[in-house]
């Protein structure tokens, strides 16, 4: 692509969503992610969509300090079986690794990384995706997750040595009184100075959540098919995959998606040996088969890929599973 693409889950901002419509009146459409995209916290966004999201919200709450005023409300033990591999170990070392290999799950481009530099320990995080204007808000979301892992165990007054924030805030204050400690503004990366002697290794044990820790085949289904930027396919997948919620993909708005021109996105097609309505048509069939499998209606599964009349969905169905729905749901039956 013309530029790396990469993804986050819904899950990586759903708790902020929530509580932005619960507390202001928001209209979803003028924040620019669909309100379809939330109803499946897997589901995954590019990143850019999600950086004009920040910066959307900041606008209509008229509130650039937003993320940090739902921190206290969102909650790190919700989101998922991922949720409870992280607090399965006994100690905030091993935590700390889960979360460093485990937010690869739920997004993207992201690098991750922790290392003793003399008398501290240093975490870093950054995610070069995200647009200047919208890495703020992503800087500002990734710390305050750390944190609240990090006072999980070091308990609720747990203050680091210092804290790094992309991007810059007026209100400083607000983020000293949060972090409990100097804030660095405008800086390449976020991260997060501990003490080394804090001894992340031993006597860390925080209560066990209660609740799954095993993924059934769908949940691991779902957190493995994050695609690798480089590859072309899977990204394009993706992208038409998302664009549904906005109606029936269209080759301008994919393209868009891809930061493609119309006739680079094309070309690509061609060098890939495929042209749009055939790859379309194979992620929209394959995203029905999902929800057929899921006892979706059909009339429901139609409009969620974007059909405006149920039609055009069977023969689109047909011609990529040589079944029609009804058939393909008759069969599924039967064989189930």
């Amino acid at each position: 692509m013309k530029n790396n693409i990469h993804f986050l889950r819904t899950l990586g901002i759903y708790g902020i969503y929530q509580h932005a419509l619960t507390h202001y009146p928001l209209l979803t459409s003028k924040l620019g992610i669909p309100e379809s995209v939330f109803k499946n916290p897997m589901n995954l966004i590019p990143v850019s969509e999600v950086s004009q999201w920040y910066v959307n919200l900041a606008k209509e709450t008229q509130d650039p300090d937003i993320i940090l005023k739902f921190a206290p409300l969102v909650d790190i033990e919700r989101i998922g079986p991922l949720s409870h591999w992280f607090f399965s170990g006994h100690d905030l070392a091993s935590t700390i690794r889960r979360v460093n290999m485990g937010l690869h799950c739920l997004q993207s481009g992201a690098y991750l990384s922790g290392a003793q530099v003399g008398p501290l320990i240093k975490w870093s995080y950054d995610n070069p995706s995200y647009s200047d204007k919208g890495k703020v808000h992503d800087s500002i979301r990734v710390v305050i997750f750390m944190m609240k892992i990090l006072r999980r165990y070091l308990g609720d007054n747990f203050s680091p040595a210092r804290v790094l924030v992309a991007g810059r805030r007026e209100n400083s204050k607000l983020y000293v009184d949060y972090f409990g400690c100097n804030v660095e503004w405008g800086q390449p990366r976020t991260e997060i100075w501990l003490k080394a002697d804090l001894r992340l290794s031993t006597n860390q044990y925080p209560s066990p959540i209660k609740g799954k820790l095993a993924m059934n085949f769908s949940d691991l289904d779902d957190y493995l098919n994050m695609p690798d930027p480089n590859d072309e396919y899977k990204v394009i997948y993706e992208a038409i995959n998302y664009s549904r919620h906005f109606g029936l993909p269209t080759l301008a708005k994919v393209s868009s998606l891809l930061n493609l021109s119309e006739q680079q996105f094309q070309r690509r097609l061609h060098k890939l040996g495929v042209n749009f309505s055939t790859v379309m048509g194979y992620v929209l069939s394959n995203t029905a088969v999902e929800l057929l499998r899921h006892l979706v209606p059909l009339d429901e599964v139609s409009n969620r890929l974007g059909y405006t009349n149920i039609a055009s969905f069977n023969r689109m169905f047909k011609k990529h599973r040589g079944l029609t729905p009804k058939q393909y749901i008759e069969r599924f039956r039967l064989n189930g």
